[in-house]
Order: structure tokens, then C-alpha cells, then sequence
């Protein structure tokens, strides 16, 4: 019986992907979904851990958060560290979360592969690989901002972009997935430790704000909007990344 309940609830969630996604392709007639990024349907990072890929509108993203444990360039990370609000950890590090399907979380010196102890306000030249696989990198702000305009906008592209999946608040009923991107409600690390599993994820963004806070791409469990908001660059959040375009490789 739970397995037909399971079924039906399947196939109701999938015809309404299927509504909302014919009518925004109506809207926008360069969104696919759902479809494998034509060139790269699947990508490998250095440790050999592979990611599934999407096509979104003009981007092709990684469907999955980035989970190496070791930098690709061989510099040294700390794992779980202890930190205070008035001594952050500037040094690269990651940290576990509970769930194994969130991928890891990383602080931003890691995700961007720096050089340990990055507290400087200036802006890094761009794209930034980070700990991406070669060929990608970690998105900027303008190019979160493509993502959330391809996706309908501010107000919805939160919930486009989320997965679906009971990992999310549980009653949270409104539709997922429709975008493919997946995201999973990964939590954050700070230091206090590992937070708000199940309730939100928060994205690294390449920009830079100042010494101590960068950007991110935040998703909410009781929200629907995407935005970029600010984050302290010792916590830990997740890595998503974006492959580069024709125009980077001139």
C-alpha cells in the first residue's frame, strides 16, 4: 500500500512539473528541462567523484553540490575546525554535514582554492575554478542572477531550483525540480557548529564583499525566492559550479 501511495504521489508531482514546465517554456522559449548539458551530461573532478549535469536556458550547471576532500592544486585543509565570531577560520577548510547526499560544505577560502588565510576585500580575476573540474568554475553574482531570471525570477527561482525530495521540510508541498538544478537543503557550519539542515543551503558565489564576508546564493525552506545574500567567509556552505563558456576560452 506505501508503495502505491508512494507511486500515485510520483505521478502527480511529475504531471505538475510537466504543467508548470510547458507553460514557462511558453514563456521563455530557450529554457530547457530536465535535459543533460549537451556537451558534459556527466563531469568528473579530480578525486574521480562525477556530478550529473543540466542544461538551464543558456548555462549549463552541475545537479550536484561538490564533495572532494582535497584541494586540486594540493593545498593543505583543515577538517571541522573550531573558530569564534572574533577569530574566524581565514584558513581553507571543509566540514562534514550529516547527510551524505548534501556533498560537503567548504568555507569560502576553500571553495575558491586560495591560498590560506584570504582576508583581503579586493575582487579576484575571473572566472574563478576554484575546486571545480577543469572546464568550470564558481559562479558570480551576474551569473546567479542569469540562473534566477532564466528561471522565471527573484520571486520563484528559489523554488525552481530546489529538489524533490523529503530531505526539504516535509510540509513544504509546493512543486520542485522543475528546473533540475536540485538543490538540496545542505545547512551551513559556523562557530557554533553544523546548523538548519533541512531548512535552507546556502551557494558560494566568486564575488567578493570585504575582508571577512563574500557572497552566496541562499535558498529558504519557506520561501520561494533566489537571491544572493552575504556570508561570513569562515562558514561552511556548499559549491555549485557552472561550466565555462566558448567567450572564457578566447
Amino acid at each position: 500500500m506505501k508503495q502505491i501511495i508512494f507511486l500515485l504521489r510520483q505521478t502527480i508531482f511529475l504531471l505538475t512539473v510537466l504543467i508548470v514546465s510547458v507553460s514557462l517554456s511558453a514563456q521563455n522559449e530557450q529554457t530547457q528541462f530536465f535535459s543533460f548539458c549537451p556537451s558534459a551530461p556527466i563531469v568528473k573532478d579530480h578525486q574521480g567523484n562525477t556530478y550529473r549535469t543540466v542544461q538551464i536556458g543558456s548555462q549549463c550547471w552541475m545537479a550536484e553540490n561538490m564533495r572532494c576532500v582535497t584541494s586540486p592544486t594540493g593545498k593543505r585543509w583543515r577538517v571541522n575546525p573550531t573558530f569564534s565570531a572574533t577569530q574566524p577560520e581565514f584558513a581553507a577548510y571543509y566540514a562534514i554535514p550529516s547527510d551524505s547526499r548534501f556533498g560537503m560544505l567548504y568555507n569560502w577560502t576553500a571553495a575558491l582554492d586560495l591560498a590560506g588565510h584570504h582576508n583581503s576585500n579586493k575582487p579576484l580575476p575571473k572566472p574563478v575554478r576554484g575546486i571545480c573540474p577543469e572546464g568550470w568554475h564558481l559562479p558570480d553574482n551576474s551569473e546567479w542572477e542569469r540562473l534566477f531570471q532564466t528561471l522565471g525570477g527573484h520571486p520563484v527561482a528559489g523554488e525552481m531550483m530546489k529538489a524533490f525530495t523529503q530531505l526539504w521540510d516535509p510540509y513544504d508541498t509546493k512543486p520542485k525540480a522543475v528546473a533540475g538544478f536540485d538543490a538540496t537543503p545542505t545547512g551551513d557550519y559556523t562557530e557554533t557548529g553544523y546548523h538548519h539542515a533541512g531548512q535552507q543551503t546556502a551557494l558560494w558565489s566568486a564575488d567578493n564583499f570585504s575582508r571577512i564576508e563574500a557572497w552566496c546564493c541562499t535558498i529558504y525552506d519557506f520561501k520561494t525566492e533566489g537571491y544572493n545574500y552575504l556570508a561570513y567567509k569562515c562558514y561552511g556552505h556548499s559549491v555549485r559550479c557552472v561550466k565555462d563558456d566558448e567567450t572564457m576560452k578566447r
